[in-house]
């Protein structure tokens, strides 16, 4: 087995290292929710300043069938490594994930790095062999999502009421929409709550610390976006002071229009109470709706322990069909 860094520019080999990556998820998760060939090629040719990626692959006989992924960010949380592992259905329990996870293990430790941070996808209330995998190679469970979706068409009914119950709750703050690009009087508060992410957000046990935002961090992501055909739609809530205090965002792929991935909601602390989480969320579902209405079903991952945003989710007609479990394991 030869185990080697793949080459971005070389497209039969990234095209494959992909396909083992959707074949695996294809076998094992309930929906499809890989990343589009064509999003992935323009992605993986983009150098970034925030980030260097690693790409290795497993070759038997000439033949990739093992993919493995390391994100090494560059801006902060230089301690650790976030992977992913995927071995192809045709291929499995040969030993090549293993091979592969000892490889990115050595070359996490050669770029400095003490900690690995991985996911595994399993049931509701069942174990999966990812999960079990990654249990074999030392990692330990640190936080558990529920991940669920949102069928827009089928609770788009739902929205009047809850704009009616949450309005006179946040009747001193706008709620505002953007596409494509953060106004530049909200980027300010844009990247205070980014930052906020990983402090207010439950964590768990992982070892993971604040991201550093900045204009210019905000601006190279948009540019990338448009380089690679991902639309964020994004809603905010904005104080009487005209700061942003609350933003949510929904990530859209020209070359997957079908379906949208929910990231981060997040209300800023001193403004919460006011069901502005709640408020954004149901003005982004509707400016989904009318700017992209082929654009059906959303996906999130929320912790568990979070039950605000739970509750918020359920409101909105979101159901768990997986979990992912985020893991980690010292070097």
């Amino acid at each position: 087995m030869d185990i080697r860094e793949v080459d971005p520019g070389d497209t039969e080999t990234l095209r494959r290292h992909w396909e083992i990556g959707k074949a695996a998820y294809d076998a094992s998760r309930p929906y499809d929710f890989t990343m589009p060939w064509e999003t992935f090629r323009l992605a993986s040719a983009i150098r970034r300043h925030d980030l260097e990626v690693v790409l290795l692959g497993a070759f038997v006989d000439g033949v990739m069938w093992g993919a493995a992924r390391l994100d090494l960010r560059l801006l902060d949380n230089t301690h650790a490594a976030l992977c992913s592992y995927h071995v192809h259905p045709d291929r499995q329990r040969r030993g090549i994930g293993r091979a592969l996870a000892q490889a990115s293990f050595d070359l996490a430790i050669g770029r400095g790095r003490r900690l690995m941070v991985t996911e595994a996808y399993a049931p509701v209330d069942d174990a999966s062999p990812g999960l079990l995998f990654a249990e074999a190679l030392g990692f330990r469970t640190a936080l558990v999502d529920g991940m669920k979706v949102v069928d827009l068409p089928a609770t788009e009914h739902l929205w009047e009421e809850l704009e009616a119950k949450a309005a006179p709750e946040h009747s001193d703050y706008r709620i505002v929409t953007w596409r494509d690009g953060v106004p530049d009087e909200l980027v300010p508060g844009y990247c205070r709550l980014s930052e906020l992410f990983n402090e207010q957000a439950p964590m768990g046990e992982l070892e993971l610390q604040a991201e550093r935002w900045d204009v210019a961090r905000v601006r190279s992501r948009e540019q990338r976006n448009r380089a690679t055909g991902r639309v964020d739609q994004c809603a905010g809530a904005v104080a009487p002071d005209g700061t942003l205090v609350g933003v949510t965002e929904v990530g859209v792929d020209v070359h997957a229009p079908h379906w949208g991935f929910q990231s981060g909601t997040i209300v800023a602390p001193e403004h919460r109470g006011h069901r502005l989480g709640l408020a954004v969320k149901v003005a982004n579902h509707r400016r989904l709706r009318e700017h992209f209405p082929e654009c059906r079903v959303l996906v999130t991952g929320n912790a568990d322990v979070n039950a605000p945003m739970n509750a918020v989710n359920e409101a909105l007609g979101y159901r768990e069909v997986e979990r992912c479990i985020e893991m980690q394991r010292a070097l």
